[in-house]
């Protein structure tokens, strides 16, 4: 009797890989979109706008504006208390919702943002010279510096950019380092059904990834977690963004902050790759948090807002 020749473990892993990207391709893919996007282009989307105007005026800050983009599965909202100290150090602010669930295709995602908010801030700019001040938390990071590269526009228009917890455009994930991490995201359920779903599994995974150990996650806003959860799939810009050829991106004052817990993004990997994309960058990191930089903060410490803060008064005038 023949018997079938084995299958090697090189080809049960491919064969496995295979499924899940399909898996995943097929879970996330904005199917109803798809005709938009090879027949005549999809029309720009005008993103709700979260505005906070400064309750004292700059006379350096007139007409910039700190447009906040925020992470996978939030929304503006994430942005509340940092609006807030904005606000009151004289600064006008937008935090911008990415609308979750829509826009998002594989090899257009960024195209399909970035258009989206050109074409929201030109209609609130009503042809003023407004210039910007770009602020990406994680995944937004990784928007920010896609409309570096791709719309001459908004480059033009940016006097600075503040990269919070975020990754290199462009940068093939350093699977080896980021796994050796004493404590990492990948050897975890949660991770696998990200990664088949686009959608966060449970609170436990949720408190993992994005806060430290010591942070119990019912102390934080009642509406948070359960809005996390209940998150269409998202992410296609964080996973597709690999591997392009970025080169500079900017040359204005850049903050690369970073928070010291991370565990999706450690700050310590990724340092020289920002410089080469931001030549002029400075680098902090906020110790005792992790990738949201919404654990508790004794009154000696320092926030991750008044850091970005004190940094605008010294750096964007």
């Amino acid at each position: 009797m023949l018997s079938s020749p084995a299958t090697s473990p090189l080809k049960t892993g491919l064969i496995a890989y295979g499924v899940v990207v399909g898996a995943l391709f097929a879970y996330n893919v904005r199917w109803r979109f798809i005709g938009d996007c090879f027949f005549g282009g999809s029309k720009p989307k005008i993103l709700p706008i979260r505005k906070v105007e400064a309750t004292t005026n700059k006379k350096s800050n007139n007409n910039v504006v700190i447009v906040l983009l925020h992470g996978m599965w939030h929304d503006a909202s994430w942005y509340s208390k940092l609006q807030h100290r904005l606000q009151q150090r004289g600064y006008s602010s937008y935090a911008i919702d990415l609308l979750q669930g829509e826009r998002f295709l594989p090899g257009f995602t960024q195209k399909e943002i970035v258009t989206d908010l050109k074409q929201t801030l030109i209609l609130e700019a009503e042809n003023e010279e407004v210039e910007y001040i770009l602020v990406g938390h994680s995944q937004g990071g990784l928007v920010v510096q896609s409309c570096l590269k791709r719309c001459p526009e908004l480059h033009d228009r940016t006097k600075a950019t503040v990269l919070l917890g975020t990754y290199p455009l462009g940068l093939m994930p350093p699977l080896r380092a980021l796994m050796q991490q004493p404590r990492n995201m990948y050897y975890h359920m949660g991770y696998a059904w990200i990664c088949l779903t686009g959608k966060l599994s449970s609170l436990e995974y949720l408190a993992h990834i994005f806060l430290l150990p010591t942070t119990d996650p019912s102390t934080l806003p009642d509406d948070y977690t359960s809005k996390l959860l209940k998150a269409p799939s998202d992410g296609l810009i964080t996973m597709t963004h690999f591997p392009q050829r970025v080169g500079v991106l900017s040359e204005k004052p850049t903050l690369v902050l970073g928070a010291k817990e991370d565990i999706i993004y450690p700050p310590h990997l990724f340092k020289s790759d920002f410089d080469n994309r931001f030549p002029n960058a400075t680098h902090q990191t906020v110790p005792q948090q992790a990738h949201c930089f919404m654990d508790s903060v004794s009154a000696s410490d320092t926030d991750m807002e008044d850091l970005l803060i004190d940094w605008l008064d010294e750096n964007v005038q």
